[in-house]
């Protein structure tokens, strides 16, 4: 099996080979394309990917911990890389394409998306730090993110940031989103039954409807004053001219 460091020095795509325990700390890596790759147990700490191409890819066990990663794909055609297990604590990920994408079990303590393609993306993470018995409330960011048909497990995401964001179709579903902020994103059919929305802030977020009486409290939750009929409508209140 080829290291991954000499295969990047070769030329054209990496196709259907295997990584295992690569120690890429600090690494930068551009304009590389991978298909039907997977990588095992690698380390990619304080790496940058730059116009990478990962069609078909599968990370397991990997760890991308404060990696920048900008204007890559993950996503071609019907089919999106799978991420098993891997930490993206404090990872940046920037004008990329993870649509399609699946994350299971995965690390996003302090991890920051932006302006990405996200479209129908299954996430499964853990965004709060556990020491012993303490949790240490982190959350998770993406901001002017496309995040429609996006699927999010049933999680803690308190103090999390949905800013500026597409989530028409989205779910959240039995999710805790206390101190989230969700400010000028789009919630047009977001599925938010069971979810915990205290002290959460919605102001200038846009919804057809939104159904209080699904969620599992709302206690102090942030809205703006254009939002007042629609909010009295799922409560079956009327305003009155």
């Amino acid at each position: 099996m080829q290291p991954l460091q000499d295969r990047l020095a070769g030329s054209g795509p990496i196709i259907d080979a295997r990584f295992d325990g690569e120690e890429m700390q600090e690494a930068h890596i551009a304009e590389a394309e991978f298909r039907n790759c997977r990588f095992s147990n690698c380390t990619f700490d304080e790496a940058t990917f730059r116009n990478c191409r990962f069609y078909g890819c599968l990370f397991d066990h990997c760890n991308f911990r404060e990696t920048i990663i900008e204007d890559c794909q993950f996503c071609e055609g019907e089919t999106g890389t799978q991420w098993r297990y891997c930490d993206l604590s404090k990872a940046e990920i920037r004008r990329s394409n993870l649509s399609l994408n699946t994350m299971i079990g995965s690390t996003a303590y302090l991890t920051t998306f932006s302006d990405c393609s996200a479209a129908g993306i299954r996430l499964d993470l853990e965004t709060q730090r556990k020491i012993r018995t303490q949790i240490l409330a982190g959350g998770v960011t993406f901001r002017k993110c496309k995040l429609q048909y996006a699927v999010f497990s049933a999680a803690d995401f308190r103090q999390s940031v949905f800013e500026s964001c597409d989530l028409r179709d989205a779910s959240l579903s039995g999710c805790n989103l206390s101190e989230a902020s969700f400010r000028g994103s789009s919630l047009h059919n977001i599925d938010l039954v069971g979810a915990t929305l205290d002290h959460a802030d919605l102001s200038h977020a846009s919804f057809d409807a939104l159904d209080l009486t699904s969620l599992a409290s709302f206690h102090a939750a942030v809205v703006t004053r254009d939002q007042h009929e629609a909010l009295l409508a799922s409560l079956g209140i009327l305003t009155a001219d």
